[in-house]
Order: C-alpha cells, then structure tokens, then sequence
C-alpha cells in the first residue's frame, strides 16, 4: 500500500472495557493506551470521547505544521500553546455532528526581523497539516461489520 503518494497504514484498535469504555492501543508502537469514555450521562467520564480526540488530533496538527514551518524559516516563535473549541450541535436530520472546530495558537514574542517570515507561514502552513486538511475535504470512511469472535467470516456487514 505504500508509495510514493502514500505512507505506510498506521493502525489504531479500540477494545470494550465496558458500555461506552474502550482502551485504545497503537499496535507496532511503544505507546501507551489510552482510555476513551463518552461523558456522563451516556458514559462514564472516564477519558476524553472522539470529539475530544478529534480536537486534539487537529490542534496538535496545525500546531506541529505551524512550528515546522517556523522552524524551517528560522523565526524563533516557541513555545506554541492551541486551544481548540468545538461546536458540536445536530445537523437537518437531527444526528449529532460535529459542526465547527475552532483553533487559538499562540506564540511567543515575535523578533521584528523574523515578522515576514513568520507571516508567510500563517499563509502556507495549514496547507500542510495532514490531519486538518483531511478533515476540511471530508475524508471517505469505510465500515465492516462482522459479528462474531475472532476468525468468524460469517455475517459480514460493510
């Protein structure tokens, strides 16, 4: 699958500790697990659900785009701290989407000579941002269903 238009799938599995719990792995890496829950009343608050998920993979995103552009252009604007605050509302059919993220980046102080180049990335550098990128195109999603155990091929639905 890999070529030179895509990099290596990377693979995420979500396990059910219970009702809306799961702990997430990142099979083939050193990371820890993380625990996710939907908030109460639906869940139990345990770890943060998949908008918090989703806001915080496009807020560190720009974030890391922002400070590689930065420091590609060698404007010395570090620490980088974002905020990112998400709408989520119904859409026309009534399901609960997600309708708008909004991000507050803040660098430090600015050198006067860096000011040109520091305004050229804020022009090209969420152009780079893979994640948010995706997200603002819609990405396609694929879905297979199959019930069973381990190794049951019977009933696929997707």
């Amino acid at each position: 699958m890999a070529s030179a238009t895509h990099s290596p799938p990377m693979e995420a599995r979500a396990e059910q500790v219970e009702r809306f719990e799961f702990t997430v792995q990142f099979p083939g890496t050193s990371f820890p697990a993380i625990r996710v829950d939907e908030p109460a009343p639906v869940g139990t608050d345990r770890g943060p659900n998949p908008v918090r998920m989703l806001a915080a993979s496009v807020g560190h995103c720009m974030s890391s785009t922002l400070y590689n552009c930065l420091e590609r252009s060698r404007v010395a604007a570090a620490p980088i701290s974002t905020t990112v605050r998400v709408a989520v509302g119904r859409n026309p059919r009534g399901r609960w989407r997600v309708l708008q993220l909004d991000l507050a980046i803040q660098t430090d102080a600015l050198r006067e000579e860096d000011r040109e180049r520091f305004r050229h990335c804020l022009e090209t550098f969420e152009d780079f941002c893979t994640v948010s990128g995706a997200v603002r195109e819609g990405i396609p999603i694929t879905t297979v269903v199959r019930p069973g155990g381990p190794g049951t091929s019977d009933g696929s639905v997707g």
